[in-house]
């Protein structure tokens, strides 16, 4: 049953200041420990200064920022791309077409590192139009910072009761979407009338308030909300994101950075100084630093002077490759993706072993965001009128190949397993390293008509004579 305009700003009103507000202060944590900051001026507060720090100090300690997070992110997000969709004989290809329509082979990056960064992230499937005036899905991505979506079993569910998304249009404009079981009902920002608590049919939302401005059918009879998760746990036992746990030890890596730079800078050489003299204007003071000798018109038993030893880097070094070594333990990505030093000259076969715990991880992700992919394509082809595709579940996405062999490894690995079990080319083609659905279909097509052409022609029937 559809919602009366009250009640719908009443359901996004609760979802704003309920759930949206309880979830927000953890995103924008994990969103600031990923960003990296462009501003001279700031620096991260996991750096312990005073306040009334000289200005050298803060430079350096700006300087000190070393985020790796964000590759911790592009380490997975790089190889977890998808590249075809298979589904039964019969089913058509419909949903891959909507995929390629909707741009999806470059923008499944934001989704992916999205779910990678919060743990979550969702995609909407509405009525759109495309080009020629052809109806078909449109597809709708959203972080957890734009999305919140209610689940009665967030476990097990399908599919939420109710979902509200924030769509930014233009720096002054943005709409804010509540999704249901039957319709999509947009508000607009009204600045008009900040003071939307006295008004029933607005709702607060930042320097203004929300005012209705439509409702349409989705066309779909469930609440057209695709939730992508990094992992499927048990309830109450979520881990949500692969950012989070290693935010401490990110913490660690800037301060120890920044202890060595200030090492660096105030005792990487030796330091000479005098007791019992001071210099009486700017050009002696210049004089005596410059001096290899000094010759000093003082009473000897006043004036000492001596020299500080320069710091060693050595401690800092050691305690920052410790902190490398945590972090891609528990992070399980390769040593040398961050830098780490020891590992030179090595074979595929080496760099491939050395990649297990971060293939073993990223498998582990690939299977859930999978699962997420795969309902997308159902509710594409359902919207696209294509109902065997729809009730495909036997469907299942084909990921990119990028695991670290040669070609010439993986071509012989397949030739052989070809000639071992008799098995035709084209049942190997889908394991071959670098083929994308397209390369895929063009080769098989290609394979097929030459197959066809090597047949022998049919014998001509003969035609017996008339009597």
């Amino acid at each position: 049953m559809a919602l009366s305009k009250k009640d719908a700003l009443e359901a996004v009103k609760t979802v704003l200041e309920v759930q949206r507000a309880a979830e927000m202060p953890r995103l924008e944590r994990i969103r600031s420990a990923v960003a990296v900051s462009t501003d001279p001026k700031q620096y991260r507060v996991t750096v312990q200064i005073p306040e009334d720090a000289p200005p050298l100090m803060k430079e350096l300690a700006r300087k000190s920022e070393t985020n790796y997070l964000p590759l911790l992110v592009k380490t997975f997000s790089q190889v977890m791309k998808v590249d075809d969709y298979l589904t039964v004989e019969g089913a058509g290809t419909d949903p891959w077409e909507w995929w390629q329509r909707n741009r999806m082979d470059s923008r499944q990056t934001g989704i992916t590192r999205s779910a990678l960064t919060y743990g979550t992230a969702y995609a909407t499937t509405l009525p759109g139009t495309f080009a020629r005036g052809r109806r078909g899905p449109a597809i709708n991505l959203y972080s957890p910072r734009k999305m919140t979506a209610l689940y009665q079993d967030p476990e097990a569910d399908e599919w939420p009761m109710l979902a509200v998304g924030v769509d930014t249009l233009s720096t002054s404009k943005q709409i804010v979407s509540l999704f249901d079981e039957e319709l999509v009902y947009r508000f607009g920002v009204d600045t008009t009338k900040p003071a939307g608590y006295f008004d029933p049919l607005t709702v607060p939302f930042g320097a203004g308030s929300l005012a209705f401005l439509d409702a349409s059918s989705h066309e779909q009879e469930v609440t057209p909300v695709i939730r992508y998760r990094d992992r499927n746990l048990l309830s109450g036992e979520e881990q949500f994101g692969i950012v989070e746990p290693l935010m401490r030890i990110q913490e660690r890596l800037d301060e120890t950075t920044f202890g060595m730079m200030v090492g660096q800078y105030f005792q990487a050489f030796k330091q000479r100084y005098v007791i019992g003299w001071v210099p009486k204007d700017e050009r002696e003071r210049l004089k005596a630093g410059a001096a290899r000798q000094w010759y000093l018109d003082e009473d000897p038993g006043d004036v000492r002077i001596d020299e500080l030893d320069a710091g060693s880097p050595e401690p800092y070094i050691k305690a920052r490759e410790s902190a490398l070594r945590d972090f891609a333990a528990i992070g399980q990505i390769p040593g040398q993706s961050l830098g780490l030093d020891g590992i030179s000259n090595i074979s595929d076969a080496t760099l491939a072993g050395l990649e297990a715990a971060k293939n073993r991880e990223g498998g582990e992700i690939m299977t859930s965001l999978g699962e997420s992919h795969e309902q997308l394509f159902r509710q594409c082809a359902l919207l696209g009128g294509n109902l065997p595709a729809a009730d495909d579940y036997s469907s299942e996405v084909r990921w990119r190949n990028f695991e670290a062999r040669s070609f010439a490894q993986s071509v012989d690995g397949l030739t052989k397993l070809a000639v071992g079990l008799g098995l035709p080319p084209e049942a190997l083609l889908e394991d071959v390293p670098g083929f994308t659905g397209q390369r895929l279909e063009r080769v098989s097509r290609a394979l097929r008509e030459k197959n066809a052409a090597a047949l022998p022609a049919p014998a001509a029937t003969a035609v017996p004579d008339a009597q």
